[in-house]
């Protein structure tokens, strides 16, 4: 340290600066070098000692120090709770909700009313013709009321009680329809939520559908509007929904198209044996009260048919056999059909009930373009009378008689009146005259 000294004296000694020998400069240049390697040294050292010192070592438990035993371990403890009170088991208590309104009723309308009772509205007088005919369908214009109906389309069948009310379909006035949403929380409150919320678009056109149902209706709301507007109700449609076979009927199983509706059955004894008359369509009831304004009018297929229950033979039970069937519409059908009318009630006067059927055109309307009157022989069924080609006919059933009517021409060029006879010695209906009326005004 002393030669450290004496070097640094001299180089940083005062007074004016001295010019050093070559000898001289390099003694003071190994002398500083060997200075700053004594403080490489002496900082390498400090840092070894700090590093060792925050080098991790595991620290003693003051119990190990002062020489204590620590506890042993204990095993997992837990608090027991006082236990809850038991729950009462019961029925989940809830509010209690009102009764639903059967979904029959809309305005002054009412699907379970005595078809003698609409019949008899005042607002329907101007429909008193088209609602004559004991089975059928009509659209009748409304006068203003409160339920901002316009139009009203409906359908009937007959029954061994008379005509009944199978659908109604409520047209709104376009100037004064409600809106949806106003309408569907009226509906809700009295029919409850709706079953069943349908949405679909076509072009710029949007189409709501909400519908109820119980075990013996079904209530549609029809609305529509275009896309970015709000939706106004259309219609309200009231149908009775099909009922069950019962009875005897319960294993007859008819399957002769897609959606098969059964729309009138008949039980006849024929020589002891039971038979059934079946008729049947693949319209709903709405769409019979739209008729021709239906998309499903004119792809409509219809289906009659004469039933006989077998009895039983050893192990197979007794079965529904089909004697004779008449399936309408289709494809497959080159002149298109509708079955329009089925009856089973006796013709002939013998007091043996016979099964008349007529049936339609695609364009002929509410007259016939058949007729056939089928009854029970020695176990087999015969024709009484068959007619086909017949243009636009009226069909008239008498006791012992058939009359037919058919225009001469669609320019209301007269009649032709065919009276057909029950003649018992053929076991058929004969031609008894045939006559030519004049048309009206000449």
């Amino acid at each position: 340290m002393a030669a450290l000294d004496v070097e640094i004296g001299v180089s940083l000694g005062g007074g004016a600066r001295e010019r050093c020998a070559p000898e001289h400069f390099a003694r003071f240049s190994s002398g500083r070098y060997a200075a700053r390697r004594s403080m490489r040294i002496l900082l390498a050292m400090a840092g070894l000692a700090g590093a060792l010192h925050a080098s991790p070592h595991q620290k003693s438990p003051r119990a190990a120090i002062a020489g204590v035993q620590p506890p042993a371990a204990r095993t997992d403890a837990t608090t027991s709770l006082p236990p809850a009170p038991p729950i009462q088991a019961g029925p989940p208590q809830s509010r209690p909700q009102p009764p639903p309104v059967p979904p029959r009723r809309f305005g002054r309308f009412d699907l379970d009313m005595p078809f003698a009772q609409l019949r008899a509205m005042p607002d329907l007088a101007d429909c008193a013709a088209a609602l004559a005919v004991p089975a059928g369908h009509a659209e009748c214009l409304l006068p203003r009321a409160p339920d901002n109906l316009a139009r009203i389309q409906l359908a009937w069948e007959e029954t061994r009680t008379g005509s009944e009310l199978t659908a109604l379909r409520l047209v709104f006035d376009p100037q004064f329809a409600p809106p949806l949403t106003d309408l569907e929380w009226q509906l809700t409150r009295g029919w409850g939520p709706p079953l069943l919320e349908q949405l679909r678009r076509e072009h710029d056109q949007k189409f709501f559908t909400l519908q109820w149902e119980d075990a013996d209706h079904r209530a549609t709301l029809e609305a529509q509007a275009p896309r970015d507007q709000p939706s106004r109700a259309l219609a309200v449609v009231l149908e009775r929904k099909q009922v069950p076979l019962s009875g005897e009927f319960t294993s007859l199983h008819p399957r002769p198209f897609p959606n098969f509706r059964v729309r009138w059955i008949r039980r006849i004894d024929w020589e002891g044996q039971l038979y059934a008359v079946l008729w049947g369509t693949s319209l709903t009831p709405a769409q019979e009260a739209m008729g021709e304004q239906s998309a499903a009018w004119v792809a409509q297929r219809n289906y009659v048919g004469i039933w006989k229950l077998e009895p039983a033979s050893g192990a197979r039970p007794r079965r529904w056999k089909p004697l004779w069937e008449r399936i309408t519409g289709g494809d497959d059908d080159d002149q298109p059909q509708r079955v329009l009318y089925v009856d089973a009630r006796d013709v002939t006067g013998d007091g043996i009930p016979d099964v008349v059927v007529e049936l339609s055109c695609e364009t002929c309307g509410a007259t016939a373009d058949e007729v056939i009157v089928k009854t029970m022989r020695a176990g087999k069924l015969v024709d009484l009378l068959a007619k086909r080609d017949l243009y636009r006919a009226m069909v008239e059933l008498g006791t012992g008689q058939v009359r037919i009517r058919e225009p001469e021409g669609e320019d209301d060029q007269g009649l032709t009146v065919s009276t057909y006879a029950y003649d018992r010695g053929k076991g058929a209906f004969v031609l008894a005259r045939e006559e030519r009326t004049a048309p009206p005004g000449r």
